[in-house]
């Protein structure tokens, strides 16, 4: 039980907090103001109730390495491919940096002064929140499943303002020269890759882990089991796509001395067939020679999102193409279907009532 005892000296009156804890010492500390000593006591006091519940004691025996570890082999195979390639990249930062760290050391502005080096190092705000998302994943699952841990650090530190107005799509010129541009490139994996990006809609991660036992050749379609955001979805192999897929696995099977594997990758790196191939340079490369200025990987994403609704495809229709969970996350393109919704009224008009 804590008591204030008010203490008069030469130099001025005092406040003594004073906690009483059965089986633990006796602690005091002396304040200028009441209502600091008062403050300071029911911290103190919850401190000690959480230590009697044994988290603070968890937290204090557990490093943030040893965690980051047994989410590696516990959750990170549960997750969507692409999701584990980057929060294994993600995680390894945080190993690095705060991994000594026991868990009750964690403290907010530790993370923040993190967080504000990935930025000063040039990356953008959206890839820093996803270091944050990596790193909270972990300590919630310290938090509720575990329960090694009291309450997740990373929640207190704010994240970045990220601009998702970005809107950049392909016009059909630009197609036309960028197709053409990676069918020239030295990547054998270039254009097949970049195909798939514009007609599916799928991100870059997606299309990097696929593996052949999520292509159905016959029914013309890509099954993904496990994506970003948790849910299944399907994509249509467009008819231009389909025979060259097909090429590609006859070509992948003759190259084998073994049969080829149901889970292999379609695009497995030249290095090693376990992990998928690099593409950043080759595409760079090719955006340049394709004399397109400002376009990144996934504008190819934007610009399948930008043909569908030219075809006449509603925003719900866009949604599921990209497989996003909110109508919030495709209301970018709406404009889009705005511009196409209003060519079929005048459409209609002209059809119905004459020029």
């Amino acid at each position: 039980m804590a008591t204030i005892e008010k203490l008069h000296h030469a130099s001025g009156t005092v406040y003594k907090a004073k906690v009483r804890r059965k089986g633990h010492r006796t602690v005091t500390k002396t304040f200028k103001y009441n209502s600091d000593a008062e403050k300071w006591a029911r911290k103190y006091e919850a401190e000690l109730d959480r230590d009697n519940a044994g988290l603070v004691a968890l937290g204090r025996r557990h490093a943030l390495h040893s965690v980051i570890t047994r989410y590696r082999n516990e959750r990170l195979p549960e997750l969507a491919p692409g999701t584990q390639v980057a929060y294994d990249i993600h995680l390894r930062f945080w190993e690095e940096h705060l991994g000594h760290l026991k868990l009750s050391e964690l403290r907010p502005e530790k993370i923040a002064k993190l967080r504000d080096s990935l930025r000063e190092q040039g990356k953008k705000p959206a890839g820093v929140n996803r270091y944050l998302a990596a790193l909270a994943a972990v300590l919630t699952r310290c938090v509720k499943h575990w329960h090694i841990l009291e309450s997740n650090p990373v929640q207190r530190v704010a994240k970045l303002v990220e601009n998702n107005a970005r809107q950049r799509f392909l016009t059909e010129a630009e197609l036309a020269r960028l197709l053409q541009a990676c069918r020239d490139s030295e990547s054998p994996d270039l254009y097949m890759a970049v195909l798939l990006a514009i007609t599916t809609g799928a991100r870059k991660a997606e299309i990097m882990s696929l593996r052949w036992s999520q292509v159905d050749l016959q029914a013309a379609v890509i099954k993904l089991e496990r994506t970003k955001n948790g849910d299944r979805r399907t994509l249509a192999i467009a008819s231009q796509v389909q025979p060259l897929l097909k090429a590609r696995k006859a070509g992948q099977q003759r190259g084998n001395v073994t049969e080829l594997q149901a889970d292999g990758l379609v695009f497995p790196s030249r290095t090693s067939q376990r992990k998928p191939v690099t593409l950043r340079e080759s595409f760079a490369k090719a955006v340049e020679r394709a004399g397109m200025r400002d376009f990144h990987w996934h504008d190819l994403r934007h610009s399948c999102a930008s043909f569908l609704a030219e075809g006449g495809a509603s925003l719900r229709q866009i949604g599921e193409v990209l497989g996003h969970r909110s109508v919030e996350a495709t209301r970018r393109y709406s404009h889009l279907t705005e511009q196409n919704a209003h060519q079929l009224v005048r459409g209609l008009a002209d059809k119905r009532l004459g020029s």
